[in-house]
């Protein structure tokens, strides 16, 4: 069972540290056996409540203690986990609570738990809330029964997790215990085959919503034996890094992109000779052999820059991991250079959600890796990658459909293209569903060019468009912090330098200033940082047949 090497973990230390709470500005730490209390004095008050095996349960909470206490609940009792982003609308959430008929809620006092008051459906199922002030997990529950059966089968359904919801109203997506057992089981593999197996510290900060945070940044340290920290808000990423000292950091590229930008930004800013210095850093950090004249500048770069840049992400970070979008090969090589590793990951939340991850050792910036230990990889003769293995989800939440079209034999249609070198590493290609096929015929992923472009300093996000046309063209939100008083100029600029060294059929000719930044507020971005593509060129479709 998922829960079983939780359990035994806090037999073996009850008093370890291992959920960590910021109160003001203080951390409050629970131990093993905190948590452990909490979970079995929850599946009593769902038992006294008279919630059954199988009833789904809704999670609208900030990443904290209790998210962890209550998914690790809903293993022990059986009931169904079904996530909900803190940015999810009335709407959103109303959807998940209909779609998945649920018959009790969690989250916490405050906004959270005001929006939820203002959808009608909430209002007729049980509630259990989060306590901001309280330093006991769940201070107004019963007390514990230890008499209390526990679900014993691995096959159990144990959550509906969303998909982003690019093209329309997210499926849930049907995730049992064997599942998610199974993918950190396979990590747990990878990172023992690297001797960095030990109980990591881990800063938590991406939605636990999110398959990828769920299983890497939840499970994985619990199972590890781990300590993790929760990080509520963003604005406080930088500081908390350097007061908690991670060893292991899971991230999406967005936050790789952030830093790329920020710092070199002010490399920029800074005299020549520390600009110079900076860039043989990454060069030098790069190179697989180096000269006697190279380790000597090596030293001067590992003293002046690399102490510093590791110092800032808390001194004792051993690897980011990046995953839940493709990362930009030359943001990989980046932070590589500068003595921190980053380790592309691939996945879906169909698949618990890793399928692949780089490993220590013999990371390769271009490719997500191989395929994880237990998990089988193909691609078919279209070059669409399958996947295979315990990992793979049941299927889709009452949508028999959707589920036979992705699972097939056994195979789940991953819809990525994909190539798999001969050693077994693999590059993902572009989404099948994204892809343009122009006036003439030709075939062309957007996505690792929007990657090269969102590279530059005064760009934030672009989407590259060109279906049925001659040629590509982009539609490009300007970095806000990047000073211009001329758009279009600024973007033609981009344009030019993008396309000085590309082959005719993946030039960008022409771009068009996108009115906003795409967000969650107005509908354009996903909780998961991702744009929605066909929304935003639907929006922008005039302006864009105007351009050709």
């Amino acid at each position: 069972m998922l829960v079983d090497p939780i359990l035994q973990l806090e037999k073996q230390n009850p008093r370890a540290p291992c959920l960590y709470r910021l109160q003001g500005d203080q951390w409050i730490s629970f131990s093993r056996a905190d948590v452990i209390d909490a979970v079995h004095r929850l599946c009593t008050q769902w038992q006294t409540d008279g919630l059954k095996s199988g009833q789904r349960i809704l999670v609208l909470m900030e990443n904290r203690p209790e998210w962890a206490v209550t998914a690790v609940a809903c293993n022990r009792y059986g009931l169904v986990l079904v996530p909900a982003y803190t940015t999810h609308q009335e709407h959103e959430i109303e959807y998940l609570l209909d779609r998945s008929q649920a018959s009790a809620v969690v989250t916490s006092v405050g906004e959270l738990s005001d929006r939820l008051k203002s959808i009608d459906s909430a209002s007729q199922i049980l509630w259990y809330t989060a306590d901001d002030q309280s330093k006991i997990l769940f201070p107004n529950l019963t007390q514990r029964n230890d008499k209390l059966v526990p679900n014993q089968d691995p096959d159990s359904l144990y959550a509906l997790i969303p998909t982003s919801g690019t093209n329309g109203q997210p499926k849930l997506v049907e995730l049992t215990q064997n599942n998610i057992f199974a993918n950190v089981t396979s990590i747990l593999t990878v990172l023992r085959d690297a001797e960095i197996d030990q109980p990591h510290r881990f800063l938590s900060f991406l939605p636990l919503a999110h398959a990828y945070e769920h299983m890497a940044g939840l499970y994985l340290p619990l199972h590890l034996g781990g300590e993790i920290f929760y990080c509520e808000r963003l604005d406080k990423l930088a500081t908390l890094m350097a007061d908690i000292k991670p060893t292991l950091m899971t991230a999406v590229p967005r936050l790789y992109e952030l830093l790329y930008g920020r710092i070199t930004a002010q490399v920029t800013k800074s005299g020549r000779l520390k600009q110079k210095i900076f860039q043989t850093a990454i060069n030098l950090g790069n190179q697989s052999k180096l000269t006697l004249k190279d380790h000597c500048t090596n030293w001067i770069c590992e003293r002046l820059v690399r102490n510093k840049v590791r110092k800032r992400f808390g001194g004792r970070l051993q690897y980011f991991v990046s995953g839940g979008a493709a990362l930009n090969p030359e943001i990989s090589r980046f932070f590589r250079g500068l003595g921190v590793g980053i380790l592309q990951g691939y996945g879906q939340t169909e698949a618990s959600p890793v399928i692949s991850v780089n490993r220590p050792g013999s990371a390769r910036a271009e490719t997500v890796g191989p395929a994880l230990p237990e998990v089988e990889v193909r691609l078919t003769d279209e070059g669409e990658l399958l996947v295979r293995g315990e990992n793979v989800m049941r299927g889709y939440w009452q949508d028999p459909e959707a589920t036979e079209a992705t699972i097939r034999d056994g195979w789940l249609y991953t819809g990525d293209l994909a190539e798999i070198d001969p050693d077994g590493h693999i590059r993902i290609v572009g989404r099948l569903k994204d892809l343009i096929v122009n006036s003439g015929g030709d075939n062309v992923a957007p996505a690792p060019i929007e990657q090269e472009i969102t590279i530059y300093p005064e760009v934030d996000q672009v989407i590259v468009v060109g279906d049925g046309k001659p040629s590509l063209s982009a539609l490009i939100c300007l970095n806000s912090e990047f000073e211009t008083d001329d758009p279009d100029t600024t973007i033609a600029s981009v344009l030019k330098r993008y396309n000085s060294n590309k082959p005719p059929l993946l030039q960008v000719r022409k771009g068009l200033l996108l009115d906003e930044p795409c967000t969650i507020e107005n509908g354009l971005l996903t909780p998961t940082q991702k744009i929605k593509r066909s929304l935003v060129v639907k929006h922008y479709q005039e302006a864009i047949d105007a351009l050709y």
